[in-house]
């Protein structure tokens, strides 16, 4: 089922999807779930640095994502 509207917040459209629902999921325990975590931390960091270059404020996963979910040191 697609949105007729993409997923809001604070009045601008969501980058990510503008589509359907927009799922990250967390997976793994120990090194595994620390690189998880690692390479989430590289994508907010490459989005937001996209984002203050055109001048809007930073976000956080929560923001960018429907649901967010995982298992171990994801969850």
């Amino acid at each position: 089922m697609e949105q007729a509207i993409a997923t809001k917040h604070c009045g601008e459209s969501n980058p990510v999807d503008t589509t359907g629902l927009c799922l990250l999921s967390l997976e793994g325990g120990g090194v595994r779930g620390l690189s998880t975590l690692y390479i989430l931390k590289n994508i907010m960091d490459r989005l937001n640095h996209a984002r203050a270059e055109s001048k809007l404020p930073p976000v956080k996963p929560c923001e960018m994502f429907d649901l967010v979910g995982g298992t171990s040191t994801g969850g």
